[in-house]
């Protein structure tokens, strides 16, 4: 194996179990990423493209909803005691990188917006004490 497969083994395996069963193979070599960690690094960068044409991101509550998708994935095929679908892994975890962290982004973006004024009430409150 060379040195530059061997790196990206390494750097996937980093967050993805990498089973073989669940990972694509090219020319008969396995790729770094499981199916769905591969969806998920797929969706996430289409939406850093979609950020750098439009500045917009999707509403938060669609975003919420089409990104529980893969998590009720999950869960189906434990529940079901199934292999799942290599497919469905994919599907859903562009969906999961599109609005995941879309919803992360907006959940940021709110918690940035009140950090000013949380920091102002405390610095009045130990303003006021001394």
């Amino acid at each position: 194996m060379s040195f530059i497969y061997q790196a990206a083994m390494f750097v996937g395996g980093l967050w993805c179990h990498q089973l073989p069963e669940r990972s694509p193979h090219m020319w008969g070599v396995q790729m770094p990423l499981c199916w769905r960690c591969g969806g998920i690094l797929i969706g996430a960068t289409t939406l850093l493209v979609w950020l750098l044409a439009t500045r917009r991101l999707p509403r938060l509550r669609l975003s919420f909803v089409l990104a529980l998708l893969m998590p009720l994935d999950v869960l189906y095929t434990i529940f079901n005691h199934s292999d799942g679908n290599n497919t469905r892994r994919l599907v859903t975890g562009i969906l999961w990188g599109i609005f995941g962290t879309s919803a992360a982004l907006r959940l940021i973006e709110k918690l940035r917006g009140s950090l000013p004024r949380f920091a102002a009430r405390r610095s009045r409150r130990v303003a006021a004490a001394r």
